[in-house]
């Protein structure tokens, strides 16, 4: 073989070589392209979701602003029933005072009451 036909020979096997590294490059970037589009779409999923998320805890933020002030309502309720019972149970107590009558008051009533019942008798 002359130096010629090495050097075309050479010439078409790099030629091949080129050829089929090309279509390898090709499927290499097809590949990735694939890829990159399916990361994209995972990315959008990703961010939908992302902003649901967002908005669901706007919406329970104002549910527990909305409990918080149904709470402070209730305590002061509360509060207000407490003051109220605990007048009214000064207000009985001194009633109960004011009402009461001992023991010694008792006997001196029932005795007197016998004393009474016993001139009737006479």
């Amino acid at each position: 073989m002359t130096q010629k036909s090495w050097s075309s020979l050479l010439l078409y096997y790099f030629c091949i070589k080129v050829v089929f590294m090309s279509d390898r490059i090709l499927e290499l970037v097809g590949s990735i392209k694939d890829k990159v589009s399916l990361v994209k779409g995972q990315l959008e999923k990703e961010r939908s979701k992302s902003e649901d998320l967002q908005n669901e805890v706007v919406s329970l933020r104002e549910q527990l602003a909305e409990k918080q002030v149904e709470l402070n309502g209730l305590s002061t309720k509360i509060s207000e029933l407490e003051t109220k019972l605990i007048t009214k149970k000064e207000q009985d107590v001194v009633v109960v005072e004011e009402t009461g009558v001992s023991d010694n008051q008792i006997d001196e009533l029932v005795k007197e009451i016998e004393y009474c019942i016993g001139q009737l008798k006479k």
